[in-house]
This record gives C-alpha cells, sequence and structure tokens, in this order.
C-alpha cells in the first residue's frame, strides 16, 4: 500500500432539493440493507428524496445513505453538470433534502484542487508549493469522526472535480506525493491566500489560534508588483449605516469611520464607527467579508477617507494574510527559488515530511 491508500472524504453539495445525475458507463447504487440498483451508462437521471430515509433514483426507491460507484475505475459520475471520479454517498440532509459525499484518493483530489487555487499556468515551482500546503491543509481536516473531512468550497479550499487535468497540475501533485508540513512532529494548518501585500499576519491575530512559529507572520517583498498588491474600495454611508443597524445598532446618521486597533502586521483588528447614537465596534474579518462585493479584497486597510455620500477605503493584500501567499509564491519561483525554499519562506521552521502507507490520521494523531 502507497500514499494512494488515503482517501479524503469531500462535502460537494448541501441541501439539495433535487441533483442531475448522468453516466458514462454502468453505475450501481448500494444501500445500506445490501439492495444493489444499476443504472444504465450514457443515460441522464434525476435524484430526489423520498420522504424520511427514502431517496428516489428516478423511480426506484432506495434507503438512505446510498452509494454510487463507477464499474469502470477511470470513468466519471456526473452531479449536477460537474465530474467525479471518486465513489458518490447521496445522505440525508436537514429539512428533508440531500446532501452529497464524494470520497476519492487523495492524491486524485489534489487535482482538482490546484487549478481553482492557482493559476495553472504558473511556474511548476509555485505549483508544486501549492500542492504540499494543499496536502497538508486537507490531512489535517481528516477525520473519521465527521460525517465528511472537508468542503469543496473558499471556506476550506475550492474542488471541482475531476475536471480536464493540466500537465502542470499533474506534475507538480505528482512530483511532490505524499508530501505535508510538520512543525515539532504536528502537522501544522498550511493556511494560503492570494497576495498578502507586503505583510503575512499571524494565525493568532486573524482567528485567535495558538501561535506556532510557521504561522506567525513575517515581511514579505515577493508580491509588491502584484494587481492585487494594493486596492481602493468606495462605500456609500447608507450601507455602512446599513450593516451596524443589522448589527443592532439604532443609529440613524453617520459621522465617522475608523480603524480602531490593528495586528502587528498592521492589518484591522476592529473599526469603529461614530454615529448620532454614540460609538459602535465591529471585527474587522466581519466588516470585510460584508463589504467583499464593494472591492474590500483585506482587513489590511491603509487609509479611510471620507467623500461625497460614502467613504473611500485604501488597502493592501487579498485575502486573509495567514500562511503562504500565493502571488509571492509565483514571484519568488519567477526568480528561481524552488518549492521549498518557497514553503520554507512562507512556513518558517515547518519541516517537510512524508505521509506514511498505513496510517490514517485523526487530527494530529495517527491511528491505524
Amino acid at each position: 500500500m502507497g500514499i494512494d491508500s488515503h482517501t479524503i472524504r469531500v462535502s460537494i453539495f448541501q441541501k439539495q432539493i433535487s441533483l442531475k445525475l448522468r453516466t458514462h458507463s454502468k453505475v450501481y447504487a448500494l444501500d445500506p440493507s445490501g439492495r444493489k440498483y444499476m443504472l444504465l451508462g450514457n443515460s441522464n437521471y434525476e435524484i430526489k428524496p423520498g420522504g424520511g430515509d427514502i431517496v428516489l433514483i428516478t423511480r426506484q426507491a432506495l434507503k438512505l445513505p446510498v452509494k454510487l460507484f463507477s464499474m469502470d475505475g477511470d470513468d466519471r459520475i456526473n452531479i449536477n453538470g460537474k465530474a467525479y471520479k471518486g465513489d458518490i454517498y447521496i445522505k440525508p440532509d436537514t429539512d428533508d433534502r440531500l446532501a452529497v459525499v464524494e470520497e476519492i484518493p487523495l492524491e486524485e483530489y489534489l487535482y482538482g484542487v490546484l487549478p481553482f487555487e492557482m493559476s495553472s499556468s504558473w511556474p511548476l515551482e509555485a505549483l508544486k508549493a501549492q500542492a504540499v500546503a494543499s496536502r497538508t491543509f486537507a490531512i489535517k481536516n481528516m477525520s473519521p469522526s465527521k460525517e465528511y473531512d472537508i468542503t469543496s468550497g473558499i471556506e476550506t479550499q475550492v474542488y471541482n472535480g475531476s475536471a480536464k487535468l493540466d500537465a502542470g497540475v499533474i506534475s507538480a501533485v505528482n512530483s511532490t506525493r505524499g508530501e505535508i508540513l510538520k512543525y515539532n512532529g504536528k502537522i501544522i494548518t498550511a493556511f494560503f491566500h492570494a497576495c498578502c501585500g507586503g505583510r503575512t499576519t499571524s494565525v493568532s491575530s486573524a482567528w485567535g489560534e495558538g501561535l506556532i512559529k510557521p504561522l506567525y507572520g513575517a515581511g514579505d517583498p515577493f508580491c509588491k508588483n502584484s494587481p492585487n498588491y494594493s486596492w481602493q474600495a468606495y462605500i456609500p454611508k447608507k450601507e455602512l449605516l446599513s450593516f451596524i443597524q443589522k448589527k443592532g445598532s439604532t443609529a440613524l446618521k453617520l459621522k465617522s469611520v475608523r480603524i480602531l486597533k490593528k495586528d502587528r502586521s498592521g492589518r484591522a483588528v476592529s473599526v469603529r464607527f461614530v454615529t448620532d447614537s454614540g460609538g459602535h465596534t465591529v471585527p474587522a474579518r466581519d466588516f470585510r467579508r460584508h463589504f467583499g462585493e464593494y472591492g474590500l479584497k483585506s482587513t489590511f486597510i491603509i487609509r479611510i477617507t471620507p467623500v461625497k455620500s460614502g467613504y473611500q477605503f485604501a488597502g493592501r493584500g487579498w485575502g486573509h494574510g495567514v500562511g503562504m501567499c500565493q502571488e509571492g509564491a509565483k514571484q519568488m519561483a519567477i526568480n528561481g527559488r524552488n518549492y521549498k525554499r518557497i514553503l520554507n519562506h512562507y512556513y518558517p521552521g515547518a519541516k517537510i515530511e512524508n505521509i506514511h502507507a498505513k496510517e490514517r490520521l485523526q487530527g494530529d494523531k495517527v491511528i491505524r
């Protein structure tokens, strides 16, 4: 057994009223009682809740959870327009809806992560650094006690199934096969983000997690030429006022907005609003999450300027700022640094190790 014996369970759909399934070869649907239903190849099916613990595949009733697997190991099952190579589990979700979890070998999962977290046209050494970071992040999230290990969205790392693969992605994953990052013998949470704006921040500043050397944060000169290094965002007063009203303020007029507290990297920790009903303070991460659609790319806010009917925000970077700066990693690779030097720069003190064949990881603990 090798590294491919590690599988990961990915939550790919939640709270679905119905699912569109397309087969390419024969697919079997297996329920907990052992009942097996064959789905014809090159066919379309609809999957819907049947009430209670029953699911309907077209008109065939099966008991949940249902496992779908292809008879051709290299074939894909299409669900809602996306292709998946792993075994598919249809499970009950809240409000009589359906959830879908894919169980897939870890290395194949990474093929579906890399091109959506980093451009496949970027230098190979940057892609290799991303492969190690993404593999580490995935392994850190594995836990048999949960319904799934990781989601497929931006709240963890983006995974879009078994799409057409780029040669650079395949090479990056295969050439780093099994490699993960550890610090003092423990797997780190290898966070990464688009652009740090010249300085990464600590994991404790971002989310209050325990501080370790690889996630302490430091200056970074490599992303200064990135288009995301600096940004401007305009937010109307009425939107700012509506935001704090939803947070419990009774204000009717906004007088000023300022950064109340910053962390050691210069990122905002809290934002202070002065209104006709007094002051109101909100966490900067909540502020950024709410106004991201206005172009507020990070909490690294340098300047707030009152302008007509609103405020102009100037800032740096894109994302939370913890761990590897992807734009910086790209530039380091262009400058000739290999992936190990890139990882050492963004996760100082962490060591690259290989996960062992017969181990299953539960948090930081290895079980057999």
